[in-house]
């Protein structure tokens, strides 16, 4: 019997439970308050359980090993380190809405921005409490604990748990086969041994299923950090944008237009068009050109972006390609040669001069070697405001109107034709204060976050429309095509408004000399927005991106799973980087 006799220490068990507690914490979090893109199984609970028995014990084993085998002290170590995992992750979901990648961890330097930081720390919620109480609890064990014995012996405490959590996991999943419909084996592919398409699209449900040491540690030790497309990939891929059947239907820009104005808008939604709140239009400016019949207008637009928000708005406006689902994008595609919004537009424009004009500091997500990347001349940051521009005013980043001011400075030194791509910060959440402008919203109906984000959306409109009225001033806004888009939607849940309003976003195009009669009205993508100018301005290119134009009435969605694959195939391959394509 003293073969089978199981001996516990509670004050250790009860450690290693807490430490499991804020790995189940974290999850749980995910599960219901987090997109984890696909429904879960009945055995997903289990799998979850599972995975979190595999992080911890890995994290108390290398303690065990790095303390020389007190078990003490690296319960205290295990303890630390997933309380920690837990509170970043949970933080950085609430600005990101996923789990923490090894691209997000290469990029940690930019979420000490302050804007980001601010971000993040509005998003405290009373359920953060846990973690306080965690800690005290945990001091409270860790003292009852001190003299009891340290060696090695006990962990056979852990080995019981470990077994017993085993067995549970493995016995739920065998009750698929006897399931009518699904079967064992398919069940175990996706929950177990998740194939590669399906980890790359369902980054969530893929790491809450298989946990951080399976999807962090073990999946990429496999992983290439470029991949090699097989010939039916390649085919693939150059069957899809070779076919231009919905990708060009004939130059419809006045012979006038010299120059390419984008204005990259953050955080605009498309309800704010029209809206009136105590009697005072939100966006007048903007409502002029939506209601001009020379200027399209689109308030369908769906937001294809993912975790990189408004570096994936970027990369979708200027290279046509879809961003990752499983990693942060930029940190593959500074690397990559792409096919530029700006390279495009030369082929028209051969003395082209183009620019970026950015309202922060150029290192943040990596914005200038992005800029490079998509074939811009020069990049403009806040750095080069306050050196030119000999502003007092500083911040964590420029106001709407500093960079409309500095844009129009840049303006008067740029020779046609040019293209200058402006993005602007001051609609940027957090929504817990706004903009001081002398404009106030007081209806009770609407929640203080709404409030805040539409007055902040007047003061954008103000500096556009002064922006627009500088260009008539210095005759270039009649031979300039101008584009306003928005990098992503605003959170309807930031807002206080889930469920109340719609998250899709805007586009105007101004001197496009298109027939809004024969255009597409109703609901497209980002991913369009490439294709349509090049058809605008009668771009003579195979790429063409992976969108399709809107100046089609007979428009088709362009973003499907296919679709999606073939992006990130392009962008895992560099696939530009060894073709020459015209």
């Amino acid at each position: 019997m003293k073969l089978f006799k199981i001996h516990i220490n509670a004050e250790f068990l009860l450690m290693f439970m807490m430490s499991m507690m804020n790995m189940i914490f974290l999850h749980q979090y995910f599960l219901h308050t987090i997109d984890l893109e696909v429904g879960c199984f009945v055995s997903s609970f289990f799998d979850n359980l599972l995975a979190c028995l595999i992080d911890v014990t890995f994290i108390l084993l290398v303690s065990w090993l790095i303390t020389l085998r007190r078990l003490r002290a690296s319960l205290v170590i295990t303890f630390v380190i997933t309380l920690l995992w837990s509170f970043c992750n949970v933080f950085y979901a609430r600005f990101f809405h996923q789990y923490l990648s090894w691209s997000s961890i290469g990029l940690a330097g930019n979420l000490s921005d302050p804007i980001v930081l601010d971000s993040m720390t509005a998003g405290f919620r009373h359920i953060d409490l846990y973690y306080l109480l965690a800690i005290i609890l945990f001091c409270w064990i860790y003292f009852r604990s001190k003299h009891h014995d340290v060696k090695s012996k006990s962990l056979r405490t852990l080995f019981y748990i470990w077994l017993c959590g085993l067995l549970i996991s493995l016995t739920v999943h065998c009750i698929y086969a006897f399931h009518p419909h699904i079967g064992v084996v398919y069940e175990l592919e996706k929950t177990v041994f998740t194939p590669a398409k399906m980890d790359s699209m369902w980054p969530n449900w893929t790491v809450y299923h298989k946990g951080f040491f399976r999807k962090l540690f073990v999946d990429q030790l496999k992983r290439k950090s470029k991949i090699e497309l097989t010939k039916e990939q390649e085919a693939a891929i150059e069957k899809e944008y070779s076919d231009h059947s919905q990708r060009i239907t004939g130059r419809t820009a006045p012979n006038n237009i010299q120059n390419v104005i984008f204005i990259l808008v953050e955080s605009y939604l498309s309800v704010t068009s029209d809206l009136v709140v105590d009697g005072q239009e939100i966006t007048p400016n903007l409502n002029k050109l939506k209601r001009d019949s020379n200027v399209y207008y689109n308030g369908h637009m769906i937001p294809n972006v993912s975790i990189g928000e408004s570096s994936d708005g970027q990369l979708i406006y200027m290279a046509g390609l879809l961003p990752l689902h499983s990693e942060i994008t930029v940190s593959k595609a500074k690397k990559n040669s792409i096919i530029g919004l700006p390279e495009q537009i030369k082929k028209a424009y051969p003395d082209l001069q183009s620019l970026t004009i950015i309202p922060t500091n150029p290192s943040l997500w990596d914005q200038q070697a992005m800029s490079d990347s998509y074939g811009f001349d020069k990049l403009y940051s806040m750095l080069d405001y306050q050196a030119e521009m000999k502003d007092n005013e500083n911040g964590a980043f420029l106001t709407d109107q500093m960079i409309f001011r500095y844009a129009s400075k840049k303006d008067e030194s740029n020779k046609p034709p040019f293209f200058s791509l402006i993005l602007t910060m001051s609609m940027h959440q957090p929504f817990n204060s706004f903009i001081e402008h002398g404009f106030h919203l007081t209806d009770k109906s609407l929640p203080q976050e709404y409030k805040n984000y539409l007055t902040n959306c007047h003061y954008t409109d103000i500096q556009i429309g002064k922006y627009l009225n500088d260009l008539k001033d210095k005759g270039l806004y009649d031979n300039s095509l101008i584009v306003i888009v928005s990098d992503h939607d605003a959170h309807p849940d930031y807002l206080g408004m889930d469920d109340k309003i719609s998250r899709e976003i805007p586009i105007y195009i101004v001197n496009g000399g298109m027939d809004n009669s024969n255009a597409w009205s109703g609901e497209c993508n980002q991913l369009d927005v490439y294709t349509t100018i090049l058809d605008i301005l009668g771009i003579q290119s195979t790429w063409r991106g992976l969108g399709h134009t809107l100046l089609n009435k007979n428009y088709q969605n362009s973003v499907t799973g296919d679709i999606q694959e073939m992006s990130d195939w392009i962008i895992y391959s560099d696939y530009f980087s060894n073709r020459v394509i015209q």
